[in-house]
């Protein structure tokens, strides 16, 4: 059973007239007695971290933005489960709220794929460009000239004033700098990590919503961390500029392990959303898999990209899923996929060419590049 952090803590401090402390910007759900999602609170701010306790330590997945930010999450950790020996920090992939806390965790082990080191570079590159402080500082003065207008309704208040302090310790940590600390473990295909009790099976997804995609599954726990594979419901799938025909495979043989009854799964925790369910998955194992059939299909036919498009309308297609207004960060994701896997097949068409000098085609379902 979910259930919400107490505040019990809190009420204690507001009747000795202290201050709140970040943490009551931290809201903790239990999923089980080893298992926790923690995230801030904030105006669309959800990032799942995923606490778990094992016998031989604990393991976290993901850290936050920055240090600051992720320092009273630590703490409200590590009071639910009364413990602070940290075995493991696992990175489902490189973007903001994933990597940016791990130098809170000294003498865990950070994991991650491969790729994982090149792709948090840019986060170093980050810290010396000044048009982020610049961004920041305009969301909080619109943040803060937007609380009075939420005052009296508590849960909205609540949610603009954990934006606001965000902004406020992410800006701190960009102003002095934070040391961004790489994996000192990885690997290229599965990693299996032991906490007595417990293990968790990380596999390597594949280059998409970036080349560092991971997922892990706890069977003990019948628990699957989609991290941004399975990103939030209704959200499409993503087919990336560096997504070779081998990532696409990957995809599909990846969600298939997971998609058998026998393969016990209670909770699907996304990057930016609630839990969802094992159901969540079905449908986007079958967009990775009707979008290759499709694209590879209308090429074979000899349809332009711009008949594939319409060929590939995603209010007929793939009604699971919807696009995103103009402005939101995911809007064009289907366009972009179509765009993407013909390139891709292109691409794959023109190997093939090169190796034995005739005009081909590939198959339908094609094993080229098969992981």
């Amino acid at each position: 059973m979910i259930g919400i952090v107490q505040v019990g803590m809190l009420v204690q401090l507001f009747l000795a007239g202290a201050e709140p402390s970040y943490g009551s910007f931290v809201n903790i759900e239990r999923l089980s007695d080893r298992v926790l999602l923690a995230h801030w609170v904030g105006v669309d701010r959800r990032c799942n971290l995923t606490a778990i306790k094992g016998q031989k330590g604990l393991a976290i997945i993901d850290t936050e933005m920055s240090p600051r930010i992720m320092a009273p999450i630590k703490e409200r950790i590590e009071q639910v489960f009364g413990r602070k020996d940290w075995a493991y920090v696992i990175n489902t992939h490189a973007h903001d709220n994933h990597p940016g806390g791990n130098s809170l965790f000294q003498g865990a082990v950070i994991v991650g794929h491969e790729n994982l080191a090149a792709d948090m570079q840019w986060i170093i590159h980050r810290q010396t460009e000044h048009h982020e402080l610049d961004r920041a500082a305009v969301l909080l003065r619109n943040l803060r000239a937007f609380l009075p207008q939420v005052a009296r309704n508590r849960e909205q208040a609540r949610m603009v004033r954990g934006e606001i302090k965000f902004c406020e310790l992410y800006t701190q940590d960009l102003r002095e700098g934070y040391e961004v600390v790489k994996p000192t473990l990885t690997f290229a295909d599965k990693q299996t990590l032991d906490l007595g009790d417990l293990q968790l099976e990380l596999t390597f997804f594949g280059k998409g919503h970036s080349n560092s995609d991971i997922v892990i599954y706890v069977p003990q726990e019948r628990l699957l961390v989609s991290g941004a594979v399975v990103y939030q419901r209704a959200q499409f799938p993503e087919v990336a500029e560096e997504t070779t025909l081998q990532d696409v495979h990957r995809f599909i043989a990846v969600l298939d392990r997971f998609l058998p009854e026998e393969v016990k799964i209670d909770h699907v925790v996304p990057c930016h959303s609630p839990p969802l369910l094992k159901s969540d998955l079905a449908p986007v194992r079958d967009y990775y898999q009707r979008m290759l059939t499709g694209v590879e299909t209308a090429r074979k036919e000899g349809l332009t990209l711009e008949q594939t498009r319409r060929r590939m309308d995603p209010r007929t297609n793939f009604p699971a899923f919807f696009d995103r207004p103009p402005g939101a960060w995911s809007h064009g994701f289907h366009e972009r996929n179509v765009n993407n896997l013909w390139r891709i097949l292109s691409e794959e068409e023109q190997k093939l060419r090169a190796d034995t000098g005739k005009t081909v085609s590939l198959p339908l379902g094609s094993s080229v590049n098969r992981p």
